[in-house]
């Protein structure tokens, strides 16, 4: 009976914690380990975690140094011994059943890696859930050139995403596949790099995973490196479809990488909080759009495909170098955005006390 060990960094969740450590307990697989990595937290989050390993023999604690999520599970990794690997969040929730029937499939198929569905569960502010089913495409073992072949199907459902994923260990040791540093966006590079030299996927549609979005959690604000981190992700994408020798098939997906660094920076520079002049956020803009990348990915997007408006309004803005436009559009979404949904809730609320 193969074992399977469930990673989950942890840092400051203490009112999430113990559901999620729970739904590991609860797993109908019997041969796991459970390795919680306590990054440094302020909370009570270490305390919860040490209290539960003195109950249960399939858990081990560690405590570390807050480094990010990223070493926390390299961490984790330098102490699974399971065949499989597993990566959990513990701020969110899963099916007892998720380590049984994803590792039947993998043992069954020898996959290096096995895709399921996850349920996308919305959670506002006064609790109510809106929960949306999402699904592979893909069914069944895909070989290395099918997976090359039908990539774009892959890449339709959350591909960077760890917790909708059951790693095969060896191939992780195999290929050095590890975490880096990047406090963002560190879960893409590590799919990416599990890509490069897959051989087998094993796509299994059926939902486990449940990942929870707490309206007014989220924290919007000015992240100096933003755009450096997801430049290295599209740049390592890049690498990704050259290794492959695809880069001409996916050369849109390239460009799409490109771009959505851009857009997450023009994001970015429309914070409140951004320290940045106005002339010094417009010459931001401009000294990004001298990068051969980002401009020829500005240039070769084709905008008569673009359904949505605001986007294909802010592309033709940034080609035609009205940056300072560029960057009011951006902020006027971002207030309206704010706007419609103190609206909504209103409109929301009447519409529930007529009922």
């Amino acid at each position: 009976m193969s074992k399977v060990s469930i990673i989950m960094p942890i840092y400051n969740v203490a009112e999430q914690l113990e559901k999620a450590i729970q739904c590991a307990l609860n797993q109908t697989y019997q041969n796991i380990e459970i390795i919680l990595v306590n990054d440094g937290s302020t909370d009570e989050s270490g305390e919860i975690c040490d209290r539960y390993s003195l109950k249960n023999p399939h858990i081990t604690v560690i405590h570390q140094k807050n480094a990010g999520s990223g070493f926390a599970r390299n961490a984790g990794l330098d102490k699974a011994t399971g065949e499989y690997i597993y990566f959990a969040d513990p701020d969110d929730y899963f099916e007892a059943n998720l380590v049984e029937e994803t590792v039947a499939k993998a043992i069954e198929s020898n996959a290096d890696l096995v895709v399921f569905g996850y349920f996308d569960e919305v959670v506002d502010k006064e609790g109510k859930v809106t929960k949306t089913e999402k699904m592979p495409t893909l069914n069944g073992l895909q070989k290395k050139e099918a997976f090359r072949a039908d990539f774009r199907r892959h890449y339709a459902l959350s591909p960077y995403a760890l917790w909708n994923k059951l790693y095969k260990h060896e191939f992780l040791k195999q290929h050095t596949i590890r975490f880096t540093n990047q406090k963002v966006g560190q879960d893409a590079l590590f799919n990416q790099l599990v890509g490069f030299d897959i051989e087998t996927v094993y796509y299994h549609q059926k939902a486990y995973y449940h990942y929870v979005f707490r309206e007014g959690s989220a924290v919007n604000r000015y992240r100096k490196e933003r755009f450096f981190y997801e430049y290295t992700i599209a740049d390592q994408f890049e690498e990704w479809m050259l290794y492959w020798k695809k880069e001409e098939e996916y050369h849109d997906l390239v460009n799409q990488h490109y771009w959505g660094a851009l857009y997450l920076e023009l994001s970015n520079l429309a914070w409140e909080d951004c320290p940045l002049t106005l002339p010094e956020k417009e010459e931001r803009i401009e000294e990004l759009m001298q990068d051969p990348k980002i401009k020829q990915a500005i240039a070769e997007i084709e905008t008569e495909k673009e359904k949505n408006s605001f986007v294909k309004l802010l592309i033709l803005l940034l080609r035609y170098e009205k940056y300072s436009t560029a960057l009011k559009l951006m902020q006027t979404r971002i207030i309206i955005g704010k706007k419609f949904q103190k609206s909504f809730k209103v409109i929301k609320n009447l519409l529930i006390k007529s009922k």
